[in-house]
């Protein structure tokens, strides 16, 4: 199983980090901070991702899960300026049941452009074309982009996890989407 370091799209590049760097992790916290409120409303990470070196830390943790082959991460990055918009990654890979779950996330201002669209469809045909046979994404019930992303791109809605993650800052319970795309969907 061999992942490309990039992957090219009409609109977007995706690259692995070969070499994490101190100035690729401020670069990605600059982005997730400018985007903090709208990321921390959907996924619970942004709040442990306090200052560049956090993220210099999961940087780190990305290249060791690809080598490992556990997970493969990208930066999205627009395709003619080379700005930063976010990120994708294949993770929780399966290798005995040839599965794996996408998770993603734009800065704000790319959102509502068609980035993710493409970054995903871009990903996906990578993950088919390894041999897998499955792939999921889950997303909160209420983000209405994220659930727009799965369901354009032929997603399956195979149910919802009612109530499953506790929101300490909405205070109450958090429901999400499963969604699935197969290989004889294609």
């Amino acid at each position: 199983m061999t992942f490309p370091y990039n992957i090219k799209g009409q609109y977007v590049l995706l690259q692995h980090p070969r070499q994490p760097s101190f100035a690729l992790a401020q670069e990605l916290f600059a982005a997730i901070d400018a985007s903090r409120d709208t990321l921390s409303k959907w996924l619970p990470w942004p709040k442990n991702t306090k200052r560049p070196e956090d993220e210099f830390a999961a940087l780190q943790d990305w290249q060791t899960k690809w080598q490992e082959k556990k997970s493969f991460a990208y930066i999205i990055r627009d395709m003619k300026s080379k700005k930063l918009l976010g990120m994708i990654e294949f993770m929780f890979v399966d290798m005995e049941n040839k599965s794996g779950e996408i998770g993603y996330w734009l800065n704000s201002e790319a959102q509502g452009h068609g980035y993710m669209s493409e970054s995903l469809k871009l990903l996906e045909s990578v993950i088919f074309a390894q041999g897998f046979n499955r792939i999921l994404i889950r997303n909160d019930t209420r983000n209405a982009r994220s659930v727009n992303v799965a369901s354009r791109a032929g997603y399956h809605l195979d149910g919802v996890m009612r109530q499953i993650r506790w929101s300490p800052e909405e205070q109450c319970f958090i429901s999400l989407n499963m969604w699935s795309k197969i290989r004889d969907d294609l």
